[in-house]
């Protein structure tokens, strides 16, 4: 999470107005896709929509249990909600998603009205930490912008910034491609699908990531997914097999097969016993780990060496 969402007493924010399949070349980084899960009445929804019509991964629910159905299953990384988003004011349901799903962005979208404001304060107290006022700090640039602030994750810029030395020795491309799969591991499952984004031939993929010491591309996937669930299962909302559906896998127990690779633990275990910290440190000293990946547990439907399982020698990256 950003450090404004975390950290940060209860603020709401007032602009002057009112003082209070395709590879990519090129050689900037991509758009980051927003997952955007969103609970509001029809007036507020109509203008959500319109602040991310481009974004592929616009999850509308009509019910506050079909919104938390879309927390617990999706990969959600923000929410958008009117605590009267069914026509009732039901601070009790906000306060159960703050409750179980702490480390979840959740912005409130909210008229300028007493009882959105009393109800406001109230959740601020529990936790709440980002207010939008419809029509006053809701331009779409703006709006959009508040999102993607809190959308960040503190646990994958700890990882990305570590391994920026070696992630500085891969071709541009094929860097950028390595910290969105950190960003969106569910979005991603082998190395053709590095190699897609990146616009790359597989062959390159290994090449470089082994000669970066990376580990491999099936390595890689892993960490990502394993520090993502990681981050799911210290919030008590969620279920192994909700944070492996989440993250993509056909089941849940290839996922703690991978987990206990990297943590030598099960979930279970890990989400009560493992801090941020140590989390981090082991993803880290996993992928730097000499050996053969080929007996880390494949995902069904995944042909052999298409998610890099095979053992290579190491090689000099590739030029940029």
């Amino acid at each position: 999470m950003s450090v404004f969402y975390h950290k940060q007493r209860f603020s709401y924010h007032f602009h002057s107005r009112f003082h209070g399949f395709c590879p990519s070349f090129q050689d900037h980084a991509p758009s980051r896709p927003l997952s955007v899960a969103a609970f509001l009445p029809v007036r507020l929804l109509t203008h959500v929509k319109h602040v991310f019509a481009d974004e592929p991964e616009l999850l509308i629910a009509a019910s506050w249990q079909e919104l938390e159905s879309f927390i617990r299953r999706k990969p959600v990384s923000v929410v958008v909600i009117d605590p009267a988003a069914d026509g009732t004011m039901n601070v009790a349901a906000v306060a159960g998603i703050l409750k179980r799903y702490p480390s979840l962005p959740l912005i409130a979208y909210v008229t300028l009205h007493a009882p959105q404001f009393s109800a406001v304060a109230q959740l601020g107290r529990l936790g709440l930490k980002e207010v939008v006022l419809h029509r006053f700090d809701d331009a779409p640039e703006g709006f959009k912008e508040r999102v993607e602030r809190a959308e960040g994750n503190a646990l994958t810029h700890e990882v990305i910034e570590a391994l920026r030395d070696r992630l500085g020795q891969l071709p541009r491309q094929l860097s950028l491609t390595i910290e969105n799969l950190f960003e969106h591991p569910h979005r991603y499952s082998s190395a053709l699908d590095l190699s897609m984004e990146a616009g790359v031939a597989v062959i390159s993929v290994y090449r470089n990531i082994d000669g970066a010491r990376l580990g491999s591309p099936k390595k890689l996937v892993i960490a990502a997914k394993v520090l993502r669930g990681f981050g799911y299962l210290r919030d008590p909302g969620y279920s192994v097999l909700d944070v492996s559906i989440k993250l993509g896998y056909k089941t849940a127990r290839i996922f703690s097969q991978h987990w206990v690779s990297v943590f030598g633990q099960t979930p279970a275990r890990v989400r009560t016993r493992l801090t941020d910290k140590a989390a981090v440190e082991s993803v880290l000293n996993w992928l730097g780990a000499n050996g053969d990946d080929s007996a880390l547990a494949e995902e069904p439907g995944h042909p052999p060496g298409r998610n890099g399982s095979r053992r290579r020698r190491r090689r000099r990256p590739e030029p940029s």
